[in-house]
C-alpha cells in the first residue's frame, strides 16, 4: 500500500480469526437464545399492529364511556422500573408465565381525544389485543364517587377482574378525586400488586369506572437506588460529556483555523451533510418515542413536536461540530506528517476504501464478541442489568426501517469528534498516544451513561475498553477503517433489533443494512478506478 495511506498492512489471518470468534460469541450468547425461544415457544404470539391497538382502544372507549373518540393514536409504553427490577433479580421469565397476560410490562398506550376535550389513555396488550388498564384525564363536569358508593363500585369492579374482596386491602382513599387503592395478595419477588381505581358518578346516578391501573410496585429501596443512579448518570453525562464535547467543538473551530494550510475547508462537507440529513430524519422519526416518554399528559403531541424542533436545533449544532472536527482533525494529523484521512482522488484511494471496509467488518465482529464478554463479566462482578427505554423502541418509530441509519450518524459524528480531532488534539498536547486516546475515549464513553443500564458506570467501563480499540484501529489503519468498523458495529445491532420486530420486510431490510457497507465501498472503488483509468474514445485510437 502506498505511503500516502495510513494502512499498516493488517494481519488478515489474525483479524479473521478474532472477528470469527467474536461474531460467534455474539450470536451464541446474545442472539440465538432469543431467536430459539421465539421459534420454539409454542405460546409465543406476534405483536399486533398499532392500527389494531387503536381499533381495540376506540371500541373500548365506546363501550366503557359511551362516546366515540375524535381520534386515537398508539405508542409503545413500558414500565421501565418494574422491568429493570425483574431483570436485576432474574424474575423476567417467571413474571411472563404468571402475570404477563393480565399485567404486561409493555403495552400500546393509546391516547383517545374526546369531544369534551378530555383524553383517555387506554393500555392494550401487545400480543393479545386486550385492554389491561385505562385512565381519563380532564373530563368535564366530573362528579367523583364518594364513600360507600366508591368502595362498593370499586369492590364490584375488582371482583369482575378476578379479585375477590378477601384478596384486597384498601391502602388509600380520596373522596375528592373518587380514587381508591388496594394491595392484592399477589407478588413477584418483593414487588407487590396494587390496584388503583377511580370512579365517577354520572348524571343518571350510574357509577362509571374512569380509571383502572393494576401495577406491581417495586420495593422502595430499588426505586431510590435507580433514581440515584439516574442522577449520577445525568451528572456524568452533562459535565463529563456535553460540556467537554462543547469545549472540543470550540477547540475544533480554533484548530481548523490554525491548521488551515494543511487541509481545506471543503473537506468534510459531504460527510457533514450526510450526517445532518440522516440525523434530521431520525429526529422526526422518533417523535412517538418522545411522546411516550411524557407518559400520561394532556396535549402530548404538541409537546413532542416542540421536543423534535429542539432536537433538530441541537442536531444542527452537532453537524457544525462534526464539520470543524473533520477539518481541524485532518489539519492536525497532516501537520504531524500523517495522512490518516486520505483524500478522494489520491492514487489507490478506492482500493484503500475497499480494504478498510473489510477490515472494518472484522473489527466490528471482534468488538461485538468483546462487548458480550465485558457485559458477562460486569453482570457477575457488579450485578449489571438493563431495562427498557421507550424513546429508543423501534415500535415508536414512524418508519422503523430507517432506524439503522442512526448507526452511520453515530459512526460519522463520534469518529470525527473523538477520534480524528480528539486524539489529534490530545496528541498535540500530550505527545503520548495512549493518553491521547484515553482522554477523548472517556469523554465519548460518558456520553452513553444515560442508557438504561445499571449501575450507570457500566457503560463507562465497557465503552472505555471498546473506545481504546477504536482508537488503536484509527491510529494504525486510519479514519476510514474505524468509520466502517463503527458503522458495522452499530448497524448489525440495530438491524437485528429491526428484524426481531417480525415481518419479512423488516428481516430483508435488516439484512440490507448489515451488508450495506459492501456496495458502498464497491461503488467508491469502482468510481475511483474509472477516474484513474478513463475510457479512451475510439477516435483517439486511430
Amino acid at each position: 500500500m502506498s505511503s500516502n495511506f495510513p494502512h499498516q498492512e493488517p494481519n488478515w489471518k489474525l483479524f479473521s480469526w478474532l472477528g470469527g470468534i467474536g461474531i460467534i460469541i455474539y450470536l451464541l450468547i446474545q442472539i440465538l437464545p432469543s431467536t430459539a425461544e421465539s421459534f420454539f415457544d409454542s405460546n409465543s404470539e406476534p405483536v399486533i399492529s398499532k392500527t389494531k391497538a387503536e381499533e381495540t382502544a376506540a371500541s373500548f372507549v365506546k363501550k366503557q364511556f359511551h362516546v366515540t373518540p375524535d381520534s386515537v393514536h398508539a405508542v409503545h409504553q413500558s414500565d421501565s422500573l418494574l422491568y429493570g427490577y425483574l431483570e436485576k433479580n432474574k424474575l423476567t421469565k417467571s413474571y411472563e408465565k404468571q402475570f404477563d397476560a393480565q399485567f404486561p410490562t409493555d403495552t400500546f398506550q393509546v391516547t383517545a381525544e374526546m369531544p369534551d376535550d378530555s383524553e383517555i389513555f387506554i393500555y392494550v396488550h401487545m400480543q393479545k389485543a386486550s385492554v389491561v388498564a385505562w385512565n381519563r384525564l380532564n373530563g368535564d363536569q366530573v362528579t367523583p364517587a364518594k364513600g360507600n358508593e366508591l368502595t362498593d363500585a370499586a369492590l364490584k369492579f375488582a371482583a369482575s377482574k378476578g379479585f375477590p374482596k378477601s384478596s384486597l386491602k384498601a391502602t388509600q382513599m380520596n373522596d375528592d378525586t373518587g380514587q381508591i387503592s388496594y394491595t392484592v395478595n399477589k407478588a413477584i419477588g418483593n414487588a407487590k400488586l396494587t390496584l388503583s381505581i377511580r370512579a365517577e358518578k354520572q348524571p343518571n346516578g350510574a357509577i362509571l369506572i374512569a380509571a383502572y391501573k393494576p401495577t406491581f410496585k417495586v420495593p422502595n429501596d430499588y426505586t431510590v437506588y435507580v433514581n440515584e443512579q439516574k442522577k449520577l448518570a445525568n451528572y456524568l453525562s452533562t459535565l463529563g460529556s456535553l460540556f467537554l464535547s462543547f469545549v472540543l467543538f470550540i477547540l475544533a473551530i480554533i484548530y481548523a483555523s490554525i491548521y488551515r494550510k494543511h487541509t481545506s475547508f471543503l473537506r468534510g462537507i459531504a460527510l457533514t451533510l450526510l450526517f445532518l440529513g440522516m440525523y434530521l430524519v431520525n429526529d422526526f422519526n422518533m417523535k412517538d418515542g418522545l411522546a411516550a416518554a411524557y407518559g400520561e399528559a394532556l396535549h402530548v403531541d404538541a409537546m413532542a413536536y416542540v421536543a423534535v424542533i429542539v432536537t433538530c436545533l441541537v442536531t444542527v449544532i452537532m453537524a457544525l461540530s462534526v464539520y470543524f472536527s473533520l477539518v481541524g482533525g485532518d489539519g492536525l494529523w497532516r501537520s504531524f506528517g500523517r495522512n490518516l484521512w486520505p483524500r478522494f482522488g489520491q492514487p489507490g484511494y478506492g482500493e484503500h476504501v475497499w480494504r478498510s471496509m473489510w477490515l472494518g467488518y472484522l473489527a466490528a465482529f471482534l468488538l461485538l464478541g468483546l462487548q458480550t464478554i465485558i457485559f458477562i463479566i460486569l453482570m457477575r462482578v457488579n450485578g449489571a442489568w438493563s431495562t427498557t427505554d421507550v424513546t429508543q423502541s423501534p415500535y415508536n418509530l414512524a418508519a422503523p426501517w430507517l432506524f439503522p441509519l442512526l448507526a452511520w450518524c453515530a459512526a460519522i459524528s463520534e469518529e470525527a469528534v473523538f477520534r480524528l480531532f480528539g486524539i489529534g488534539l490530545m496528541k498535540r498536547w500530550f505527545k503520548n498516544s495512549f493518553v491521547a486516546s484515553l482522554i477523548p475515549t472517556i469523554i465519548w464513553a460518558l456520553g452513553h451513561v444515560t442508557y438504561p443500564i445499571f449501575p450507570s458506570t457500566t457503560r463507562l467501563l465497557e465503552l472505555t475498553v471498546l473506545g481504546l480499540i477504536f482508537s488503536f484501529l484509527f491510529l494504525r489503519f486510519g479514519f476510514i477503517t474505524v468509520l466502517f468498523a463503527h458503522a458495522v458495529f452499530d448497524s448489525l445491532m440495530m438491524a437485528i433489533s429491526l428484524m426481531f420486530m417480525g415481518t419479512v420486510g423488516n428481516v430483508l431490510i435488516g439484512i440490507v443494512y448489515i451488508i450495506l457497507p459492501i456496495p458502498i465501498a464497491w461503488l467508491i472503488r469502482s468510481f475511483d478506478k474509472k477516474k484513474r483509468n478513463p475510457t479512451v474514445p475510439p477516435s483517439m485510437l486511430q
